[in-house]
């Protein structure tokens, strides 16, 4: 009789999401909990793995803040509409610590609307194909947990298997990931390097094939509606695209921070946002551009000399 003990999918998931994260990453969840009490904390993206040679204030870091319901989340009677219509909201938001400026980006959801999102109830990949990829449970109410760990799992079945049908092996699991992946970028018009996808999947580790293993439907073929969901998805995921965009102007509070900050940091020019300008960050966002591209000239005049 073999000593090992059978790992079970909701172990597997559990064990991933409750890794440890960077402790930059755990400074600003606790200090969003401190804005959201009762609220569970997810981290995903790059943020996930900070190497020792990079500075936590050079990251961005994301979160998804999954709120008890938008009421508790103490959010404006608009922003809770727009949450409603065209999920999620996304703020910017900056911690002070003895190291520096901490930097995030974080999307609001109530838990009710994220168990629905990332479920096959939902036609667009936006949500399930991100929490179909490796992230962390930051920090969580102890009686969630297990609801937390059963939507992930949804993510991860509804990704695979609505990307089954575009794989000529619907068993492959690398050929299912990588289909599913570059659909889902272009569903949402993400202009990803044709390697992307496979860049990711490496990175990830065993996660891709392990999740794979109890995600795939041995049943599945290759399949024309399959292909054809995937445009629809794709044609939905430009007007989500812009819709996000503009709904963005009002509900990313501290964007234009946010922007300024990329801006010093890539190209060395320093905008210096106003304040007037982050109270009408909508009417200002043009002004702050045209100051930009006007210190950009003058920059490289200055070094022309």
């Amino acid at each position: 009789m073999s000593g090992k003990i059978a790992i079970t999918p909701e172990s597997y998931i559990e064990s991933v999401l409750g890794a440890p994260v960077p402790f930059a990453a755990t400074q600003i969840a606790s200090a969003l909990l401190i804005r959201y009490p009762g609220s569970a904390i997810f981290l995903y993206g790059s943020g996930i793995s900070v190497s020792a040679s990079e500075k936590p204030t050079d990251i961005l870091f994301d979160f998804y803040v999954i709120a008890p319901d938008y009421q508790r989340a103490k959010i404006n009677s608009l922003e809770r509409l727009a949450a409603r219509l065209i999920p999620p909201n996304v703020y910017y938001f900056e911690l002070k610590t003895e190291g520096g400026v901490l930097r995030s980006k974080y999307a609001l959801l109530s838990i009710d609307a994220f168990e629905r999102l990332v479920s096959p109830a939902t036609f667009h990949s936006y949500f399930w194909a991100r929490f179909a990829q490796p992230c962390r449970l930051v920090c969580a109410p102890v009686e969630w947990r297990p609801r937390l760990f059963t939507a992930v799992r949804q993510a991860i079945e509804t990704f695979l298997q609505r990307s089954q049908g575009l794989s000529n092996d619907p068993l492959d699991w690398r050929a299912v990931w990588l289909a599913g992946m570059n659909a889902s970028y272009r569903a949402e018009l993400r202009s990803e390097t044709s390697d992307r996808a496979a860049s990711l999947i490496e990175n990830y580790k065993e996660w891709p094939e392990r999740v794979a293993a109890f995600s795939l439907d041995p049943g599945a073929k290759k399949s024309t509606n399959a292909a054809i969901a995937w445009r629809v998805r794709a044609i939905a995921g430009a007007f989500l695209s812009i819709a996000r965009l503009l709904k963005a102007t009002t509900t990313f509070n501290g964007g234009l921070d946010y922007i300024a900050w990329k801006v010093k940091r890539h190209a060395g020019v320093d905008v210096s946002v106003r304040p007037w300008e982050r109270r009408h960050p909508f009417l200002s966002a043009p002004i702050v551009a045209l100051r930009y591209y006007r210190m950009r000239a003058e920059l490289r005049r200055d070094e022309s000399r």
